[in-house]
């Protein structure tokens, strides 16, 4: 019985997790196409939700927040789902983190075109959810690459492996506010949704770790 609920729950982990990542692009493009000038390469998703942008509530609230809370949704089941494994189960609740982040993301947002110059206490959170739910997302992928290594799945070990080193490139450039910032973090998140999206289809497909 403990398998067929197993199962049942990989299955709804994947489509929360399929889900959260359709609103976030479908958001985030139909933003980037009516905010004027908006440049995807140059500047961060954050700025299309931003205080004062023309989109910024509307990505902000059914964007940012519902992917967030769907990948913390994601995070957590397959958390579950692997729970004889304490190494599996640190690294999807580093994943759930990271949509943690991503929904805190949402209810600060940044100030207008994420200026850091006297940042307003919503724009400092914003910071510190982004930057920690980066970071979690991280290390949650890199321990999950890890778990894979040793639970006989090399394939997903080695996308794993590409996903962090891509992610640390693209978090640098993010901080480091490079001038193809933008492309950058798309980049990381990239890296990080593919991630996510390979390990919930291979739970979805039987995936499990064995008892410690």
């Amino acid at each position: 019985m403990s398998r067929v609920a197993d199962a049942g729950l990989s299955r709804l982990a994947f489509a929360a997790l399929v889900a959260g990542l359709a609103v976030l692009i479908g958001v985030v493009v139909w933003a980037g196409w009516t905010y004027p000038g908006y440049d995807h390469t140059r500047q961060f998703m954050s700025e299309l939700g931003a205080t004062g942008a023309v989109t910024g509530r509307t990505v902000s609230i059914w964007g940012f927040v519902p992917n967030g809370v769907l990948m913390t949704v994601f995070g957590v089941l397959a958390a579950w789902i692997l729970r004889h494994s304490a190494l599996a189960v640190t690294a999807c609740l580093m994943l759930a983190a990271f949509g943690v982040g991503m929904t805190g993301g949402g209810v600060y947002p940044c100030d207008f075109e994420c200026s850091r110059s006297d940042p307003s206490p919503a724009s400092f959170r914003h910071d510190v959810f982004g930057g920690v739910g980066y970071l979690c997302a991280i290390l949650g992928v890199g321990l999950a690459s890890l778990w894979a290594r040793r639970s006989d799945a090399p394939g997903l070990a080695r996308l794993g492996l590409v996903a962090v080193i891509v992610s640390v490139v693209g978090f640098y450039g993010v901080i480091a506010e490079v001038e193809r910032a933008g492309l950058f973090q798309r980049a990381m998140e990239s890296a990080i949704a593919v991630f996510m999206l390979a390990l919930g289809w291979m739970l979805m497909r039987g995936l499990r770790s064995g008892r410690s």
